[in-house]
């Protein structure tokens, strides 16, 4: 199995509203995030990829610029802008694109903090 990977970032605010989450979650506040998309293969294309990594960059950087220094909770879809939703509203944009994901990762790396999406196949 053959896994290539683009890393692209963005800045942008929310709030959580959930039950369990602490206090200080539901005012507005902002973070940096890094996002990692991750193609598979059993085996490179006739041109010996898996995809080509500009092309993997490209759609990453264009679907993160919808979110990029907005309030997340206000972008359709993340009305519940935990990382995990982040992380769902990626892999929808890029299926939309053609391209299925293997794994997804989000991280703020300020706060040390990540998750991983490996979507079901």
């Amino acid at each position: 199995m053959f896994e290539i990977s683009a890393t692209a970032s963005f800045e942008a605010s929310h709030y959580i509203e959930a039950e369990a989450g602490a206090q200080h979650y539901r005012r507005v506040h902002g973070h940096s995030f890094v996002v990692t998309a991750s193609v598979a293969s059993i085996r490179p294309d006739e041109d010996g990829w898996v995809m080509d990594l500009g092309a993997l960059e490209g759609l990453l950087r264009s679907i993160l610029a919808g979110l990029d220094h907005t309030v997340l909770n206000d972008v359709p879809g993340l009305e519940k802008p935990t990382f995990e939703h982040i992380l769902i509203w990626i892999e929808s944009r890029m299926k939309e694109a053609g391209v299925s994901p293997s794994r997804l990762e989000i991280e703020r790396p300020t706060l040390k903090q990540r998750a991983v999406y490996t979507p079901a196949r």
